[in-house]
């Protein structure tokens, strides 16, 4: 009995020795250690407590790593390249390339200097041989993940996760290319084509959606026979045609506040926030209590009948919700395809849940295992991104289809078979280098599915959904960098310098081509894509129109651009000879530019060597403005039509009138721009002088020779040909 006291007692003296920690950079003292040109290392084991063990740094760093000690989190942080490892103290999981494993064995400290066990060589390299005599032959290489996105087993590894990311601050790290996650074939072209004429078959005007065939969601949906618009929380579905106007339905959710919609044949489709009504019973004592069950940013889905709105009603028939904000939705044939993105304060963990009502709106909601959570390796930070498939045939769960994934994304472009999750993600503390990138994610969009396929990143930040596009099997992204190179010197602080670049990936989001730095020290104000073309523009004080060529998607190729005054903020293709561009004109006053008025140019691309501005029209002084360039669907073109219409905001010089009206333009035989007139739906100015945003117009349609323009108090019928007032319906 004494010896086996004994024994225990010099076993606990050794493991305390052993796990005593100074965190000091001393942690990771140096050793000697044998390495040949083959980066190869081996290196000779320690034993302790009858487990081996191997020195960290002697084996990094002979295998040409580098290798810090990050007194902040308490880990070791070792990289190389593209390659990297984190290793905590006291801790058995570790993150390798962004991946979290199981080490199953936590690493010692002698000495103040840390060790790893030899149990875990085999998770971290792919070749680590035992060689006899407490000597290991370790190759550099690291294990690769192979197969699909790794998933967590647990809400425990949920945190274990969380932990290397420390006060869940929104930390990203880049990886090119070293995990290789199985992607399935792209089609040889993309549908990602645009059509200059959006509705000219059904003499309806649609959404101005970015792809042709990809709806996007919007605050007001027209068809032949109805307008379906919202105001503030209320949906008003008005009968359209002269001498007919008139709102016949409304819906209106009790703590649901709708923001965007589709149509879809004989269903209606709302997108928003709304207050869970879901309650919790407990005891308490001899009393029963029943207390509503709080939900912060719910978002939900509704799909309503809307078969015979003649006749009835619209009909409830199925929610479905997560918790979470609203990001971005498509509508492909018969799929509704959403994408939420739910962040986390302070340090609460987030248990992913999706939620589904019935026709009654009585809602349920279930928990989504952590094990059915994946994660974006090296892309991780406090948030969960849900992306939901909606068959819209099929209103039940075997008809939804619902992912969840650590981190986030904020903008999304899609066409009729891939979805682009885009995020800004910036590395670096306010004290160090600064370091902005893009993340991109793609998945494959398939009868109402949503798989993951790839996951990269490019330097920089993108301005919106038309700053991508997929085209012949690669990913095209146009970023500004700010201050990330100074030009005179090659330094990589942070500066006042702006850098923007075209950058091709392929169907994997690795890079294959990329044009030279365009503009230095102005940034992008917009872009448009179409087919082998992509049309950019940047400014500073002048409006470099940029044509490049991307045929050859290793050799993107600037073939022409033109300097004019003013900016345009939105393109749009006219044909393809010309782009129509919607801006600012701007003018010097002094030593500073000023804005000039709302411009719109029409840009002749004939000669992609020598684009030129053919004619512009300019509307408003400098205190003008219009949406165009944030709210892209204000838009209205149609060229088979012979219309294009904006929404203006006119301000002049001493402010004593505003109004936000619809400019109407046609194009002459010569395809000049000829304007026909405005429609104002009144003053927006109140009685008090302050703006007064219900009369502002936000939405131009038409259906066949009736012109609508929607204002949050007014929608007015005027004749498509004379522009004449028909009817005004009070809303």
């Amino acid at each position: 009995m004494k010896k086996l006291l004994t024994f225990m007692i010099i076993t606990l003296l050794l493991t305390g020795c052993f796990s005593t920690i100074n965190f000091t950079e001393n942690v990771l003292e140096k050793n000697v250690f044998e390495k040949n040109e083959n980066q190869t290392v081996e290196v000779k084991a320690i034993t302790r407590l009858f487990k081996k063990y191997i020195p960290l740094r002697e084996t990094f760093e002979g295998l040409g790593y580098t290798v810090e000690w990050q007194e902040h989190n308490q880990m070791v942080e070792i990289t190389k390249g593209n390659e990297s490892v984190y290793v905590k103290t006291g801790e058995k999981y570790f993150l390798r390339n962004g991946v979290l494993v199981n080490g199953e064995e936590t690493p010692i400290i002698k000495n103040r200097r840390m060790y790893l066990s030899t149990k875990v060589l085999d998770k971290i390299f792919e070749s680590a041989k035992d060689m006899g005599s407490n000597s290991y032959r370790i190759k550099s290489e690291l294990v690769q993940a192979k197969g699909q996105l790794p998933k967590l087993k647990d809400k425990d590894e949920y945190e274990k996760l969380m932990s290397f990311y420390p006060n869940n601050e929104i930390v990203y790290m880049t990886f090119d290319g070293n995990v290789d996650f199985v992607t399935e074939p792209m089609v040889e072209e993309s549908a990602m084509e645009m059509t200059t004429d959006t509705a000219a078959k059904s003499g309806v005007s649609e959404t101005n959606n970015q792809v042709d065939g990809v709806d996007e969601a919007d605050i007001v949906k027209i068809d032949e026979n109805y307008i379906y618009a919202l105001r503030n929380n209320i949906l008003q579905i008005i009968k359209t045609g002269r001498a007919e106007l008139q709102v016949i339905h409304t819906i209106e959710e009790n703590g649901f506040t709708a923001q965007q919609l589709f149509v879809k044949d004989d269903k209606l489709v709302l997108i928003g926030n709304e207050v869970s009504t879901e309650v919790e019973t407990y005891e308490e004592g001899d009393r029963i209590l029943t207390v509503p069950l709080h939900r912060s940013n719910v978002l939900m889905v509704k799909a309503y009948d809307i078969s015979d709105l003649d006749k009835k009603a619209p009909k409830l028939i199925k929610s479905f919700g997560v918790e979470g904000f609203y990001v971005s939705a498509r509508l492909v044939d018969d799929y509704v395809y959403v994408v939420a993105d739910q962040h986390t304060y302070y340090g609460d963990v987030i248990q992913p849940m999706f939620l589904e009502t019935d026709a009654t709106n009585t809602v349920k909601s279930t928990e989504i295992g952590f094990e059915d959570v994946a994660y974006f390796p090296g892309h991780v930070n406090n948030s969960l991104i849900y992306t939901m498939g909606i068959d819209l045939n099929n209103l039940t769960l075997d008809g939804l289809d619902v992912d969840t994934y650590v981190g986030g994304g904020n903008t999304i472009y899609a066409d009729k078979d891939n979805l682009y999750l885009a995020l800004q993600a910036n590395s670096g503390m306010w004290w160090g280098e600064w370091n902005e990138t893009t993340d991109i994610f793609s998945f494959d969009l398939n009868k109402g599915k949503i798989d993951f396929k790839a996951k990269g990143s490019v330097p920089g930040y993108i301005l919106n959904q038309f700053s991508m596009d997929e085209y012949n099997n690669h990913f095209r992204i146009a970023t500004t960098r700010w201050g990330s190179e100074d030009l005179s010197n090659g330094s990589t602080t942070r500066g006042n310098t702006t850098l923007n670049r075209l950058y091709i990936l392929n169907d994997k989001l690795e890079q294959v081509g990329a044009t030279e730095n365009l503009a230095p020290g102005e940034r992008i104000y917009s872009t448009r894509m179409i087919g082998e073309k992509v049309y950019m523009v940047t400014y500073r004080q002048v409006d470099p129109f940029y044509v490049i060529d991307t045929s050859d998607p290793t050799k993107p190729d600037v073939l022409g651009y033109l300097k004019i005054p003013g900016y345009s903020s939105y393109l749009h293709p006219y044909d393809e000879n010309t782009i129509i561009g919607v801006g600012m004109e701007t003018k010097m006053k002094g030593d500073r530019v000023v804005n000039d008025g709302v411009k719109i140019s029409l840009f002749d691309v004939s000669d992609f060597n020598n684009p030129t501005e053919k004619d512009k029209v300019i509307l408003g002084t400098g205190n003008s403005s219009t949406d165009i360039g944030y709210d892209h669907k204000a838009f209205l073109f149609n060229k088979t039509k012979n219309i294009l219409a904006i929404p203006v905001r006119m301000v002049n010089e001493d402010y004593t009138n505003d109004s936000k009206d619809a400019y109407i333009f046609n194009f002459t035989k010569e395809g000049m721009l000829n304007f026909r007139g405005a429609i104002t739906h009144g003053n927006a100015k109140n009685k008090n002088g302050y703006y007064e945003y219900n009369n502002s117009i936000s939405r131009i349609m038409y259906d066949g020779n009736d012109l609508y323009t929607l204002s949050n108090n007014w929608l007015k019928l005027n004749d498509f040909d004379s522009l004449n007032e028909v009817e005004v319906l009070r809303r």
